[in-house]
């Protein structure tokens, strides 16, 4: 890896639904929702050797919890910046902080990688244009689907992220399709998709090789599935 991994935490790479305080903090503390295909993509993506660097907001309470949700998680090695609630009460601030020491305790380049629940599209830019050269992608998974700053590329799940590494040339087809194979093969609809994120109609990206485009076919058929199953539910249908 020849960059610095940099992950928000929740409803980047754990399902926490920061956009209700409740469920985040009962999420927060007692689930281990992870995203499928993520743990598989750092792990492609850091090597056995690297880690990644998560900066998350969550208090520094429970980062003892954060570290075994990870490990257990089968993420790479990693280390784990959380906020000091009483010092650093605005989330915004707290990250802008922290991105400042990120710039000034590594050389880079980095690869970050966050949500558009809350603010890391506008952070995460703003890094960029402070440390321009030293940024190589931004990636912004969709739970609002909001409009994102220029230089994000929106994903829905791993395999966009995957798809779209394969193209830059830092990931190969064996990497991707274990990656679509995690997404593919879990059994559990709202660990691909939440039921508060929206369902894409297609996976992002452009033409790849027939090998990856049969994977992109599968997973679509997946994302049609589920939100066929949601729809039974709100109509109390059969799908």
């Amino acid at each position: 890896m020849n960059f610095k991994l940099v992950s928000d935490l929740d409803d980047t790479i754990k399902i926490t639904h920061t956009t209700h305080r409740f469920r985040t903090i009962l999420r927060g503390l007692f689930t281990r929702e992870v995203f499928a295909g993520m743990p598989e993509l750092y792990q492609e993506w850091v090597g056995r050797e690297g880690e990644f660097i998560v900066i998350s907001s969550s208090p520094r309470s429970i980062h003892g919890k954060i570290h075994r949700f990870l490990k257990k998680s089968a993420f790479p090695l990693h280390q784990i910046w959380l906020r000091d609630w009483i010092r650093q009460p605005k989330i915004k601030e707290y990250k802008q902080q922290n991105f400042e020491r990120l710039g000034q305790q590594f050389e880079g380049p980095f690869m970050l990688i966050g949500d558009d629940s809350e603010y890391d599209p506008e952070v995460f830019t703003e890094f960029s244009k402070k440390n321009p050269g030293r940024v190589i992608q931004i990636y912004i998974r969709q739970m609002r689907a909001r409009p994102l700053p220029m230089g994000c590329l929106p994903f829905y799940t791993a395999f966009d992220i995957a798809l779209n590494e394969y193209q830059q040339k830092r990931l190969k087809i064996p990497q991707v399709s274990r990656v679509a194979k995690a997404i593919l093969d879990e059994p559990f609809s709202e660990l691909v998709i939440p039921t508060f994120a929206p369902i894409p109609e297609t996976v992002l990206g452009d033409d790849v090789p027939a090998t990856l485009e049969q994977l992109r076919t599968q997973i679509e058929e997946k994302y049609r599935r589920i939100a066929s199953d949601r729809r039974a539910k709100s109509t109390g249908r059969k799908p």
